[in-house]
This record gives structure tokens, C-alpha cells and sequence, in this order.
């Protein structure tokens, strides 16, 4: 065994020192190798609690804005909560992908809200259901008790457009009628009028129009989701606010359903509630059960008139009768009191009622009346049929007589061009040479150049006739008379007597000249005055 290893050391010994250096290296790699595994699982462990670091941050502020929003509701001191360090500000906070500031929208905190916005907020943020911040703050009645709505609504003005995931805008969502409010009707009116009052002042009345009549996923406009309100409900409050910004009653629905037929059932149905009571036209009548229990009430509670106001011959002896006296009196005046109440509501409603239709009916007679002031304006400057047929006719006869006249005058000039050309080719060669050089070119000339000369003529002449009639057709516009005869004296009298005679020819060069001299500032033509009197 030892020889055994002696020879192994010598073996050792008489390895290279590479091989030796390899060795001893293939530890330290695997050491880096574990290193790096370890700094990188170090790495991600460290951004994981980071991350759940954040989440929990976010969920405990989530947690905090959800009880200052509590507390301040009830009317209790309550701390408004900062937001975490790192914070995300579309950061979800609850099941239904509800950012913080879709909950401060919904509870009509302007404070947070615009703390929000300053942390770059977006206003557009979607919720499972593809709501937005706007969107929710309709749905509760928060911004309608604490009446920040219009705040509300200037704040995520620029989100009036959007559709969460049915295509519905945030004017079905403020006229639709939430099973959950006490106050429904009247927050819904508050926030139609809000809503509809900011676009009027902000956009046309084309673009207002366009989003009043737009349509969800089921064809249904705001209106219709009013109409179904006010039929389930009775109340008619929403249909009134759409109905007096002139929402359209004749979109059909995908169903084929239109607010005209909704309306026509909810008389149909007030009809038969109460046949003996008024007929109304209108959808905003006050409520026929309500005018029935007042009649009813009044009826049943002649004797409480003279309970409240006994006579001095009935007076209580027994103490029980002195009980109950005293009990029942305060009760029965309490109920006139709730009578008397509902009397003033009724009476403000058709007050309301009445106010729109008047200013309905005033608009309408008004555009009514400008539209007949333009017509009879028009009918006042038209002429009559034969006057306009002969005007016409001479206008007509005038303009065929000019176009003749320029015919003629261009076919003289062309004719005397031709003859001076010829006149000079005569002159030049010579009768002799010019008849051998005629017989020569057109011996050389066939029949395809003719051809060819003869298209060219033709087209030649083509452009010529429809120059001329645009040459007329300029002058019917302009039209001739003594301004430009004037016009005509005037730079004659201004020019030399050389200059004078080629008027015509140099006009182009005047106007460039006179362009040239016209005052930029005063936006004026200055014209060089002259020592000569002016005829």
C-alpha cells in the first residue's frame, strides 16, 4: 500500500501545473455559480415583499378611505388618510376593480378627489362594469344630499362621453331610477339638470343633440331609461328634464319600442286609475292617488274640524274624555298639516308643469315666427314668374350676341395674322422660290400629317370656343357699365398719350405696379396723385 502511494504522489508530482490550477479552480466556480443563484433568489424574495409591501400599503389606505368615507357620513370627526408612499393612483381597492377615486366620486368628497387628481389620477379609470368616476357619482345619491355634484361634474368634465361595458353614457345612468334611493326621482332630476345645463353652455346644439339621443348596447336612449322609470315608478320628473332639452321621442329602440307608445301607456294607465278625475295630454300630471287620498282624507275628517275647534257647550267632564281629547286633537292637526303639505306639492308640481309648457310653447311660436319673417322675405325679394322668365331670355339673347361678336372679332384677327405671315413669306423668298418651296413642302407632306394638322386645328379651335365662353361667362359677372368706363377715362387721363393707345395691352403691368404701391398697414391702394384736373 505504500509503495502504492508514493507512486501516486509522484504521479502528483508530475502533473502540470495547468492541470493543478484547474483543479484547484473547479471549487471557486461552483462557489460563483451559488453565489448568483443566491444574490438572484435574494433579488426576486426582495422585489416579492416589495411588492407585497406595496399591496398592502395600498389595501390598509383602501381600508382607511373606506372608513374616513363612513365616518364622515355619519357625521363624525373623521382624519382624511394620506396616501401611501409609493402610491399607485389607479390602484384597485376593492372586488369590483373600484379605484380610490371612483369610491370619492361616488361619495362626492371634493377634497379627495382633487388630491386624486393632483397624484395623476386618470379620470377615465374602468370598474368591472367599464364605469367610470362620473358614472358612479349619479348612481348614489351622496353628491345630491351634500350638493357638490356641480363641482363633481366640472372635475370629470371631459369624461361626459364615455360608455362603460352595455354602451351606456352617464346621462342613461342619472336617469335611471335605482331601486335602492328614498330620494331617487329628485336626485336624478338634480343631476340631469346639472349635467345637461354644463353641456348646453359648452357645445353646439348639433354635438348636445347627438349625445342626447345616443343609444346603448339595446337601442335605448336616456329617454327611454326615464320612460321606464316613470312608468315602474310614477314619477315623471326625469322625463320632464329631457323632454325640455328636446330629446327625441322617435328613436326606436332594438325592440322597435318608442318613448311615443311609453308615454301613450302611462296616460292610458292614468286614465284608468282615475276615470273621474281631469284628463291630461301631459305625462306630468301630479299623481292621481295622491289627489284620491286627499279627497278621501278631507272627506273622513269633517269631524276633526269641530274636534279641534269644539264649541263651548261641549265641554269634557270625565277624565278619560279629557284623555282622549287631548290625544287625538294634536293627531288630527297633525294630519291637516301632512294635507296641507301635499296640496303645496301638487300645486308646485302642475306650477312646474304649466312653467315648462309655457316656455315650450313660447320657443316654438317664437321659432315659429322668424321662420315665417324669413319666408315673406324671400317671397318679397323674389319676382314674378314672367318678369324672371324675361330677364332671362334677354340675359340669355345678350350673352349668345356678345359670344358672336367675340367669334367674329377673333376670326378677323386670325385671318389678318394669317395673311401678314404670308405677306412676310412672300417678301422673304420671293414669288418664284415660294411657289417651288409651297410644292415641294406639300409634295412632301401625306396624308397622316394632314390628318394629324387637321386634330391639332380642331382641337386648337376647341379651346379657342371654350375660352370664349369663359371669356363671356367672366364678363356676365363683372358685369359692364359706366364704372368701368370711368375706370377706363380715369387711367387714360393719367398716362402719357404713347402709354394711352396700349391700355389694354399693359393692364397686367398696372396692376403689377400698383400692387406693388399699396400700403400694407392701411391695406389701402395709394395712387399717385397728378397736377392735372380730373374731367
Amino acid at each position: 500500500m505504500v509503495p502504492d502511494d508514493h507512486s501516486t504522489g509522484e504521479a502528483m508530482a508530475d502533473d502540470d501545473t495547468p492541470d493543478n490550477l484547474t483543479i484547484a479552480s473547479a471549487p471557486n466556480a461552483e462557489q460563483d455559480d451559488r453565489m448568483d443563484v443566491c444574490s438572484t433568489g435574494h433579488r426576486k424574495r426582495k422585489r416579492d415583499e416589495e411588492l407585497q409591501m406595496t399591496e398592502q400599503q395600498h389595501s390598509l389606505y383602501g381600508d382607511d378611505l373606506l372608513d374616513y368615507f363612513l365616518l364622515s357620513q355619519n357625521e363624525q370627526c373623521a382624519v382624511r388618510p394620506d396616501p401611501p408612499p409609493n402610491f399607485i393612483p389607479n390602484y384597485t381597492i376593492d372586488s369590483d376593480d373600484h379605484t380610490a377615486l371612483h369610491w370619492a366620486s361616488s361619495m362626492g368628497d371634493i377634497d379627495v378627489i382633487r388630491q386624486l387628481k393632483r397624484l395623476n389620477a386618470s379620470a377615465t379609470v374602468r370598474n368591472v362594469r367599464g364605469e367610470t368616476p362620473l358614472m358612479r357619482a349619479v348612481n348614489f345619491t351622496n353628491c345630491f344630499e351634500k350638493q357638490t355634484f356641480p363641482i363633481v361634474f366640472k372635475e370629470f368634465f371631459d369624461t361626459y362621453e364615455c360608455r362603460d361595458n352595455t354602451g351606456q353614457t352617464v346621462l342613461h345612468h342619472a336617469a335611471l331610477m335605482r331601486s335602492g334611493r328614498l330620494d331617487g326621482p329628485a336626485s336624478s332630476e338634480y343631476y340631469l339638470d346639472i349635467i345637461l345645463n354644463n353641456l348646453q353652455e359648452a357645445l353646439e346644439p348639433s354635438v348636445l343633440q347627438q349625445f342626447l339621443d345616443s343609444q346603448d348596447n339595446n337601442g335605448n336612449t336616456a329617454l327611454h331609461v326615464a320612460a321606464e322609470g316613470a312608468a315602474q315608478a310614477n314619477v315623471r320628473k326625469c322625463l320632464r328634464a329631457l323632454l325640455g332639452r328636446n330629446a327625441s321621442t322617435h328613436i326606436a329602440n332594438n325592440e322597435g319600442v318608442c318613448v311615443e307608445e311609453v308615454i301613450r301607456d302611462i296616460n292610458l294607465s292614468k286614465t284608468r286609475e282615475g276615470p273621474t278625475q281631469h284628463r291630461s295630454s301631459s305625462p306630468f300630471a301630479p299623481d292621481p292617488q295622491r289627489q284620491a287620498s286627499f279627497r278621501h282624507a278631507l272627506t273622513n275628517c269633517t269631524t276633526a274640524a269641530d274636534a279641534l275647534h269644539p264649541k263651548p257647550a261641549s265641554v269634557c267632564r270625565s277624565a278619560a274624555a279629557a284623555t282622549i281629547h287631548s290625544r287625538v286633537a294634536p293627531l288630527i292637526l297633525e294630519k291637516f298639516n301632512e294635507l296641507a303639505k301635499i296640496y303645496d306639492e301638487e300645486w308646485q308640481e302642475k306650477e312646474s308643469a304649466e312653467m315648462e309648457a309655457r316656455r315650450l310653447l313660447a320657443n316654438t311660436q317664437a321659432e315659429l315666427a322668424n321662420s315665417r319673417r324669413h319666408v315673406t322675405n324671400i317671397e318679397a325679394q323674389l319676382e314674378p314668374d314672367e318678369v324672371a322668365t324675361k330677364t332671362l331670355n334677354e340675359a340669355n339673347l345678350a350673352k349668345h350676341q356678345v359670344l358672336s361678336l367675340i367669334e367674329y372679332q377673333n376670326k378677323q384677327l386670325i385671318h389678318q395674322a394669317v395673311d401678314d405671315q404670308l405677306a412676310q413669306l412672300a417678301d422673304a423668298d420671293g414669288g418664284r422660290n415660294n411657289n417651288d418651296s409651297e410644292q415641294q413642302s406639300d409634295s412632301g407632306i401625306g396624308y397622316e400629317d394632314h390628318l394629324a394638322l387637321a386634330r391639332e386645328l380642331q382641337r386648337v379651335l376647341g379651346e379657342q370656343r371654350q375660352e370664349e365662353m369663359d371669356y363671356v361667362e367672366a364678363l356676365s359677372l363683372v358685369g359692364v357699365g359706366d364704372r368701368i368706363d370711368r375706370y377706363r377715362h380715369l387711367l387714360r387721363h393719367c398716362l402719357d398719350t404713347k402709354d394711352s393707345e396700349s391700355l389694354d395691352g399693359n393692364l397686367d403691368t398696372m396692376i403689377e405696379m400698383m400692387e406693388e404701391e399699396c400700403d400694407v398697414d392701411e391695406g389701402d391702394i395709394v395712387f399717385k396723385p397728378t397736377t392735372e384736373p380730373l374731367d
